[in-house]
């Protein structure tokens, strides 16, 4: 592409819509999972009795083994929630303001 199409793309309105939208979602994405690993990591330094505590009284798992799996899939569904957005809102308008800049 030539520079005077990419002065197009961003210079067209729709452009910094697109911006915002995936700032916006990548942040709120990234502070849930920072927020969710770090819980667990201050967990893990200043009450780790809380990890210790059983599921039940006759088992010998631990409270962490199950909050250790709901971590990874949180993770796994907090990618998935962006993959699916990438796909479904922010390539469609990347593609239609391409298209655009390019007419």
């Amino acid at each position: 592409m030539s520079t005077e199409i990419y002065q197009r793309i961003l210079s067209h309105p729709r452009y910094a819509e697109l911006v915002r939208r995936r700032k916006r979602l990548a942040w709120l994405l990234a502070g849930s999972t920072l927020g969710v690993f770090f819980s667990f990591v201050l967990i893990v330094a200043f009450k780790p009795s809380i990890l210790a505590t059983p599921v039940s009284s006759a088992g010998v798992t631990t409270i962490a083994i199950p909050l250790g799996v709901a971590m990874i899939v949180f993770f796994w569904v907090a990618t998935g929630i962006y993959v699916r957005r990438a796909s479904r809102d922010f390539d469609g308008l990347s593609d239609q303001i391409v298209q655009e800049a390019n007419q």
